[in-house]
């Protein structure tokens, strides 16, 4: 986001800032930097870091780019670059990455507030 001026709070991890691919008075790109994905809520164009680079290059250079060529730009200008879609490691919080393990209720209570249900009752 550096290379394509946006301007945005390089303390905070996920923020708002204007969109790069049009003329934005107010800020609508949302960001998340940890995940590495973006979306504009004016203009409806969202992704990764590559569809970034990718946009950019065919809204505002009008380059027609496409994913391998939004890596080798990525390369030439020394981001820093990772596979796309994390390259089959767990993202957190994902449905794909398996949930955390919810510890014991403290205490020694019977869970559900000792209400069983007629048809269990049987």
């Amino acid at each position: 986001m550096d290379h394509y001026g946006v301007e945005y709070n390089a303390h905070r991890s996920i923020g708002m800032a204007r969109c790069p691919l049009h003329e934005d008075n107010d800020p609508s790109f949302s960001y998340n930097l940890d995940r590495q994905v973006w979306k504009c809520h004016s203009c409806q164009k969202a992704g990764d870091s590559y569809e970034l680079i990718i946009n950019y290059e065919k809204t505002v250079n009008e380059k027609e780019i496409d994913f391998v060529g939004a890596r080798a730009l990525a390369a030439s200008l020394a981001f820093a670059t990772r596979d796309a879609g994390g390259g089959g490691e767990r993202v957190p919080g994902s449905s794909y990455a398996g949930r955390r393990s919810v510890p014991a209720r403290p205490g020694n209570r019977s869970r559900g507030g000792g209400y069983t249900p007629a048809w269990r009752r049987r």
